[in-house]
C-alpha cells in the first residue's frame, strides 16, 4: 500500500501555520477532533513563555525609556509565536477514521496512512533524533513522525505501507513511531473505527 507524508513547510508557511492556530484558538474556533500529541513541548513552552513575560518587564524596567517600545514589540511577537507553536499542536491533533490515519505534527510535516494496514498499536520508549516525518536509524522498515525525539507509541503496518520522505527516500514502513498524549485512547479510537472492507 502506498501512504502519503507532507513535507516539512517553509520557515514562512510554519508561521502562518501557527498564526492561524492562534487565531483560531482567540476567536474560540472549536479545535478539530482527535488524539492530542506532543504533551511535554507544549507544557516547556508555556512555561517559558510565563518566564519571557516576567523577565520582560523586569527587562523594561532597567531599559531606557527611547528604547522600551522596541523592546515590548519584540517581546509580544516572541510570546506570540510561542502561544502559536502551541496553539499549532492543539489544534492539529491525529486522525483517525475509516479510510486514514494522519499522524500530525502540528506544522513540520503529516504522515497518512490507509486505514486498512494500520493493524494495531503498542507503547513504546524510544528517541529517535530529529522532527517531523523521517527514517529511523537502524530500523530500515520504520518511519518516526513526531514534534520532539521521544516516542511512545508505535504504529504497526501490516501490510508495509510505502512513504517518501524525500530526500531521506522511500520507506516501506512496517512501523510508524509518534508521540501521543493518551496510548490507550489512540488504540481505543482504532479498534472504534474499523474500515468496512478489513477482514
Amino acid at each position: 500500500m502506498t501512504g502519503a507524508v507532507t513535507p516539512r513547510p517553509s520557515r514562512a508557511g510554519i508561521l502562518r501555520i501557527w498564526a492561524r492556530s492562534l487565531t483560531a484558538v482567540v476567536l474560540r474556533r472549536p479545535p478539530a477532533p482527535g488524539q492530542r500529541h506532543s504533551a511535554g513541548p507544549r507544557q516547556v513552552v508555556l512555561v517559558l513563555v510565563a518566564t519571557e513575560i516576567v523577565a520582560a518587564f523586569l527587562a523594561s524596567s532597567m531599559l531606557p525609556p527611547a528604547v522600551r517600545p522596541v523592546h515590548a514589540l519584540l517581546e509580544v511577537l516572541l510570546v506570540l509565536g510561542g502561544l502559536g507553536l502551541v496553539a499549532a499542536l492543539v489544534r492539529h491533533p491525529h486522525e483517525v477514521d475509516e479510510e486514514r490515519v494522519v499522524l500530525r505534527t502540528g506544522f513540520l510535516g503529516d504522515v497518512t496512512l490507509p486505514r486498512p494496514a494500520v493493524r494495531s498499536t503498542s507503547p513504546v520508549v524510544r528517541t529517535v533524533p530529529g522532527r517531523g516525518p523521517r527514517p529511523v536509524p537502524g530500523e530500515p522498515d520504520a518511519v518516526a513522525c513526531s514534534v520532539e525525539s521521544a516516542l511512545n507509541v508505535a504504529v504497526h503496518l501490516d501490510p508495509p505501507v510505502l512513504l517518501d520522505l524525500g530526500p531521506a527516500g522511500p520507506v516501506a514502513a512496517s512501523t510508524v513511531y509518534v508521540s501521543v498524549d493518551s496510548p490507550p485512547a489512540l488504540a481505543q479510537a482504532l479498534r472504534r473505527v474499523v474500515p468496512p472492507h478489513r477482514s
